[in-house]
C-alpha cells in the first residue's frame, strides 16, 4: 500500500500549494482530484535542476494571472471515480503486457535518489528505449511509490496514475458543464461496451492517460480559475509521452475559437517551455531521438494511414461500433460550448498525430502498418470522443454556461415556445 501513501502525500502536497498560490481555499484544494499534478508538476520542475527554473517562472506567470479569478468549488463525481477505480486496481500487480515491463523498468531509478530517472534518459551509456523520451511518468510512478523499488508498489503506482487522469478528467468536465450531469448510466455503457479500452484501464499504458489528461486540459482552459490547473495539465501531456505537443495544441486552438480568451495560450506556452527545455537538455547531454525526428513528409503514405484507420477503428472486437457511433454524433449540431470545442480538438488532435506519422521516421510508419500504433492513437482520441457522445445523449435539458460567464444560457425545451426565462426574470 506503499503507493496509495505516496499519493496521499503527493495530493496533500498539491493542495497546499493551489490552495497558496490561488484563491481556492485548502477545503476546496483538497477535494480537487488535479491537486496531486501539481506536485507532480512542480516535483518534475525540480528533478531537471536548473533547467526547470523557467518551467517554475511559467507556473508562478499563470497564478499570477489567475489571481482575481474567482474560485469555482470542485464537483467530482466521487462515485464514478471510486467504481472505476475498483476496476482499474483488480488486477493482477504484475506486468501482463509487453511495454509495461519498459515503463515500469525505468520506474526503478527513482530508488537511487530523486531525479535519477531524469538523469538515466539523458545518460547515452544507460540504452534506455526510446532515447530521449520525455521521463515524467516512470518518474511519477517512482514518486507515488516513495522511491521503494518494489514491482507490485510500481505497477499499483501506475494504475493511480491512471486514476488521477480520469479524476482530473471527471471534475474539469463537471466544472465546464456547470449545473448540468451527463448520465452516468450512458458513461457505463461505453466503458462496458468498448473491448479494447479494458485492457487499457487494467494496465499501466500511457495512451488512456493522455487522453483523460487532454481532456482535463481543454475542459479546464473554458473555465478562466483554471488557469494554474490547465497550465499543470499542459506541462504534464508533453511531459509524459511526445504525442502530448499536439493534443496540447489542438486544445489550445479549440479553446480560442470558443472563448477568445488571451489566457488559454499560457498553458500551451508553458508546455513549449517544457518540450524545448527537455529537447535541449536531451541534445546537450548526447541523446539521439531517433523514432520521433522529422523527415521529409512521406504524402504517398497517406492513402494507407486512411485505411489503416477505417480498418483499426471499424474492428467490432476491438472497438464494438464506438467509432461510428461517435461519428455520427460528432456530424450533430454542437448545442454546448463544450460540445463545440471538443469537435475542433478531436479534429486537430487526429490532423497533427496523423501529421507527425507522415514526417517521421519509416520505422514509426512500419510499426503503425503491423502493430497496435493506430489503435493506441485511437485511445488518445477516446476520452474526448465519449464526452462527445455523452453529451449528444443528453436531450431537453437546461444548459446554463461554465463558470466564468455573465449570462447562462438555455435550450428551449418545447420548440413551440417562444421565449425562456432568463437571469432576474426577463
Amino acid at each position: 500500500m506503499i503507493a496509495l501513501l505516496g499519493l496521499g502525500v503527493l495530493h496533500l502536497g498539491g493542495a497546499l500549494l493551489l490552495s497558496w498560490v490561488t484563491p481556492l481555499g485548502f477545503s476546496a484544494a483538497i477535494r480537487s482530484p488535479s491537486s496531486a499534478w501539481v506536485s507532480l508538476a512542480l516535483l518534475y520542475a525540480l528533478s531537471l535542476g536548473l533547467a526547470g527554473v523557467p518551467l517554475l517562472v511559467m507556473l508562478a506567470g499563470a497564478a499570477w494571472l489567475a489571481r482575481h479569478e474567482a474560485p469555482v468549488q470542485s464537483k467530482t463525481p466521487w462515485l464514478v471515480l471510486g467504481l472505476l477505480g475498483v476496476a482499474v486496481l483488480a488486477r493482477p500487480w504484475v506486468p501482463t503486457l509487453w511495454d509495461e515491463f519498459v515503463w515500469l523498468a525505468k520506474a526503478r531509478f527513482e530508488s537511487l535518489g530523486f531525479g535519477a530517472s531524469v538523469a538515466a534518459a539523458l545518460n547515452p551509456q544507460e540504452h534506455l528505449i526510446p532515447p530521449g523520451y520525455p521521463p515524467l511518468w516512470p518518474a511519477a510512478v517512482g514518486w507515488l511509490a516513495l522511491g521503494r523499488d518494489s514491482l507490485d508498489a510500481h505497477v499499483v503506482a501506475g494504475s493511480l496514475v491512471l486514476l488521477l487522469s480520469a479524476g482530473a478528467a471527471l471534475e474539469s468536465v463537471v466544472l465546464a458543464l456547470g449545473a448540468r450531469r451527463p448520465s452516468g448510466v450512458v458513461l457505463a455503457v461505453l466503458l462496458v461496451s468498448t473491448p479494447f479500452l479494458w485492457v487499457h484501464l487494467r494496465s499501466t499504458y500511457v495512451d488512456l492517460p493522455m487522453g483523460l489528461l487532454a481532456v482535463a486540459l481543454l475542459a479546464s482552459l473554458l473555465v478562466p480559475s483554471r488557469l494554474v490547473v490547465a497550465t499543470v495539465l499542459a506541462v504534464v501531456l508533453v511531459s509524459v509521452k511526445d504525442e502530448g505537443v499536439a493534443h496540447v495544441a489542438a486544445a489550445t486552438v479549440s479553446a480560442l475559437l470558443v472563448r477568445r480568451r488571451r489566457e488559454v495560450v499560457v498553458p500551451a506556452a508553458a508546455g513549449l517551455v517544457a518540450v524545448m527545455t527537455w529537447r535541449l537538455l536531451a541534445s546537450s547531454h548526447g541523446v539521439v531521438i531517433v523514432d520521433h525526428a522529422f523527415a521529409a513528409p512521406a504524402w504517398g503514405w497517406v492513402p494507407v494511414l486512411g485505411r489503416l484507420l477505417l480498418l483499426h477503428a471499424t474492428d467490432l472486437f476491438t472497438w464494438g461500433v464506438f467509432w461510428a457511433v461517435a461519428v455520427a454524433c460528432l456530424l450533430q449540431r454542437p448545442r454546448l460550448e463544450l460540445q463545440r470545442a471538443l469537435r475542433v480538438m478531436l479534429s486537430a488532435s487526429l490532423g497533427l498525430l496523423s501529421a507527425a506519422l507522415l514526417v517521421g521516421p519509416e520505422r514509426v510508419r512500419a510499426f503503425a502498418e503491423n502493430g497496435t500504433l493506430l489503435n493506441r492513437l485511437l485511445v488518445q482520441l477516446w476520452p474526448a470522443a465519449c464526452v462527445v457522445v455523452l453529451l449528444a445523449m443528453e436531450r431537453g435539458k437546461a444548459e446554463p454556461g461554465p463558470p466564468g460567464l455573465d449570462v447562462p444560457a438555455f435550450r428551449l425545451k418545447d420548440p413551440a415556445a417562444s421565449w425562456s426565462p432568463g437571469r432576474g426574470g426577463r
